[in-house]
């Protein structure tokens, strides 16, 4: 039996979490400082990452000799992702 260490999927994961949480947190400014010229692909980005991000989750969780700590802590990121868009076109569809 070997010992249980992190691999490059898990820092994968949780690069990609991070780097599409900060995505949509820096959407508005970005999009204001470049007349909007770059939203498109930053939204693509958003979109793209988060289906990344999950399906890294599954690969992360399936295996059994890795170490979990940085796929619950990309997961925890990539929930709040997910919650975010939901929520954004929930607001979008029904409220706006």
């Amino acid at each position: 039996m070997s010992a249980k260490k992190h691999s490059w999927k898990s820092y994968l994961f949780l690069i990609s979490s991070v780097l599409v949480t900060a995505a949509i947190f820096l959407l508005d400014p970005i999009a204001r400082a470049t007349s909007e010229k770059v939203t498109p692909v930053i939204l693509a980005f958003i979109g793209l990452g988060t289906i990344c991000s999950i399906v890294l989750a599954i690969f992360c969780f399936s295996t059994s000799n890795e170490k979990k700590t940085l796929p619950i802590l990309g997961l925890l990121f990539t929930s709040l992702n997910v919650i975010l868009i939901v929520s954004f076109l929930w607001i979008g569809a029904n409220i706006v």
